[in-house]
Parts: structure tokens; C-alpha cells; sequence
């Protein structure tokens, strides 16, 4: 009986010093995550044997910034097709950017249903279902169907042809280049838009 004493006591032990060990491990990450966060970020040299860590300083890590191209005009033109190309590139990140910012759900709905009837559009009044589904969710009763097509139109999203009841909107190759943009960096959460 004094044996199975012992022999629990002596694992009561075995298993208590883990677990003390690992509260101790964690509090001390917990208490020093920034100094040891900023630290692994400086480092340049270590070994895990030899146990040999080296770390640069702010201003030291400053000092190896690249510098930028010293003629920058030079640059320019000899390649001002890349350069036009790259600013482009930016404009249109930005101007995407800037539209998925204000965009509301149901126009990025929209924008996708006139994607799929192609180059032919939707009539102006078969959309009404979208402005309708917006009023519904957001409650905004002051916005006009114009107005919310009209932010479409104006972000160069869409365009509107013809007159009266033969009003048709086609999705332009910015509305294209827009959806494939934000379902490309906005993966999962692009449907999930307000409104």
C-alpha cells in the first residue's frame, strides 16, 4: 500500500514540473513579447548550437537601406513605356481600392449579373430588383435608383445607352477589370459588402 503511495507521489512530481515549467515559459513570452519580437527583427547571425546571436542596431539597419536610383530622370527616359505601364498599374490599384471602399454590396451583385449577360447589358429596369434589395438592407430611403447607378457610372463601372424604356447598362472592361480585382484580394469577404 505505502509502495502505490510512493509510486503516485513520485509521478504527482514527474508530471507537476512540466506543467510548472510550461506556465513559466509562457509568462515569460508573455511579459517580454515586444523586447523579444523587436530583438528576432534585428537579428542578423545566430548559431543554436554555439549558442553565437548577433543583432544590428536601428541606426546600423538604417544605414543598409538601398539608396534610391541617383538618376531617376535618366531612368525615365530610357524606359518610359515601363514607367507609363507601372503608373497605370498603381492608379488602377488605387482607383479599385478607393471604389471597393465605397461600393455597396448590392452593386458588386449588380456589376456581376450585367458580367454574365455580356456585351448585350440589362435593360435600366430589369436592375431595379438590385436598388430595391438596397433600399431593403440599408433602409436609406433618400438614395435614388439614379444615384446608385450613378456612382457605378461615374467609377467608370458601367455604361448607360439609349433612351426611356430601351435604357440599357453594360458593364464596361473596368467593371470587368474591378470584379476580378476585388475577387483576387478580397478572396472571401467581397461578398459580404454592406448593404
Amino acid at each position: 500500500m505505502e509502495i502505490v503511495k510512493l509510486v503516485l507521489e513520485y509521478f504527482k512530481i514527474i508530471l507537476s514540473w512540466p506543467v510548472i515549467t510550461g506556465i513559466l515559459i509562457i509568462y515569460f513570452l508573455r511579459l517580454f513579447k515586444w523586447p523579444l519580437s523587436n530583438f528576432l527583427n534585428r537579428m542578423v547571425k545566430s548559431q543554436i548550437y554555439g549558442l553565437t546571436v548577433e543583432a544590428m542596431t536601428l541606426s546600423e539597419q538604417r544605414k543598409e537601406l538601398p539608396e534610391p536610383k541617383a538618376d531617376l530622370e535618366k531612368y525615365i527616359s530610357e524606359n518610359p513605356q515601363e514607367i507609363i505601364e507601372e503608373y497605370n498599374r498603381i492608379f488602377r490599384g488605387y482607383w479599385f481600392e478607393r471604389g471597393y471602399n465605397l461600393i455597396f454590396g448590392t452593386q458588386i451583385l449588380l456589376l456581376e449579373h450585367l458580367l454574365s449577360k455580356g456585351t448585350e447589358g440589362d435593360f435600366y429596369v430589369n436592375l431595379f430588383s438590385f436598388y430595391q434589395d438596397f433600399l431593403n438592407r440599408s433602409n436609406l430611403t433618400t438614395t435614388q435608383m439614379a444615384d446608385y447607378l450613378g456612382f457605378l457610372c461615374d467609377m467608370k463601372f458601367i455604361d448607360m445607352m439609349g433612351e426611356g424604356i430601351d435604357l440599357c447598362v453594360k458593364i464596361t472592361p473596368c467593371g470587368t477589370d474591378f470584379l476580378s480585382y476585388i475577387k483576387g484580394q478580397y478572396l472571401y469577404s467581397y461578398k459580404y459588402k454592406a448593404f
